[in-house]
């Protein structure tokens, strides 16, 4: 994680330091720095040394959900090495605005959630050759709340939930 994360703030520094581009460019790009130490700092207290992070496959392939497609791209694939053989999950890096305690708390933890399952989901159709793909190795990591949300051991609610919007979706959307 630390290769991927120095390689980052190169490019992102070169970004922010590159005169050509405009101010929005190089504060975005001096932003992501922010975010990336900030994730640094917080992964002891995240517990999330136990594994090694790979770069994601790209490009990445879409999940199709009842007939709904659904654009996935992660930001690592996670790779625990146990005794029965590593296990391999998805991982998203979260840095969404907003106070903790706000209005959106609530909505912000179950999108967190919902994420953790499709990233698990996708782990199953697309990484499974990595090792044995694992709930527990998917995860959303919400940087500024410094909480980490894993994929359920026990899904099939949040699986049956997402189907059934996806086929809401798809049912819906040839007359949107």
């Amino acid at each position: 994680m630390n290769r991927i994360a120095a390689q980052a703030i190169t490019d992102l520094q070169d970004r922010r330091d590159d005169m050509a581009n405009g101010p929005l460019v190089r504060d975005d790009a001096q932003r992501c720095m922010d975010v990336i130490d900030s994730f640094q700092r917080a992964t002891n207290e995240l517990d999330l040394w136990n594994a090694e992070y790979l770069e994601p496959r790209l490009p990445s392939v879409s999940l199709n959900i009842n007939g709904v497609e659904i654009s996935v791209s992660p930001d690592l694939i996670s790779r625990v090495v146990r005794r029965d053989g590593p296990r391999v999950g998805q991982v998203f890096i979260r840095c969404t605005i907003g106070a903790g305690g706000d209005a959106a708390e609530g909505r912000r933890a179950e999108a967190n959630g919902h994420l953790a399952t499709i990233a698990h989901l996708h782990a199953q159709q697309y990484i499974g050759d990595l090792g044995t793909v694992h709930p527990q190795a998917s995860m959303v990591v919400d940087v500024p709340r410094r909480s980490v949300v894993r994929g359920p051991t026990n899904s099939a609610r949040r699986i049956a939930n997402i189907e059934a919007a996806c086929a809401m979706i798809a049912a819906v959307w040839p007359t949107v």
